[in-house]
């Protein structure tokens, strides 16, 4: 894949998302409810005027909206899974999580989408094989580097 922007941060992957994002109507999250729906709802704010929703694991039928609420992104009531850009968290591709390559395209099949995106830390899209094997329209992948401080 051809690097097309850097990004710097947690403020940066915000303002690449609603970037990649700025021309669409609907974005369907896929992602782990645990670990990836945090970040579904983080990312989710900058676009909060959009219709969005989250897919727990790869099961369209527990879809939901993901509304702006006076205490941030909330899962809402049940939906369609359709949408014009659809958002795989890297979550699904962590070996502890099981969910394999194969299985995400039978469940993409099931979806009307236009663009496809990944999302990810640490590149694990890429070590899983999965920018290989699957159609991303766009990968963002982002690095997070910290410490913990004692005094």
């Amino acid at each position: 894949m051809e690097k097309i922007q850097d990004i710097k941060g947690l403020g940066g992957m915000l303002n690449g998302f609603r970037d990649l994002v700025k021309d669409d109507e609907k974005v369907t999250f896929i992602g782990t409810p645990g670990f990836c729906m945090p970040f579904a709802l983080f990312q989710g704010f900058p676009v909060r005027n959009k219709k969005l929703t989250f897919v727990p694991n790869l099961d369209l039928d527990k879809t939901r909206e993901v509304v702006a609420t006076e205490y941030g992104m909330e899962l809402g009531e049940p939906t369609t899974p359709d949408a014009d850009v659809v958002v795989i968290l890297g979550g699904l591709a962590m070996p502890k999580i099981g969910v394999s390559v194969d299985e995400m395209k039978e469940t993409l099949a099931k979806i009307r989408y236009k663009t496809l995106i990944g999302v990810c830390f640490m590149g694990i899209l890429e070590q899983a094989g999965w920018c290989d094997a699957m159609d991303f329209d766009y990968v963002m992948n982002t690095t997070l580097i910290g410490n913990i401080s004692k005094k």
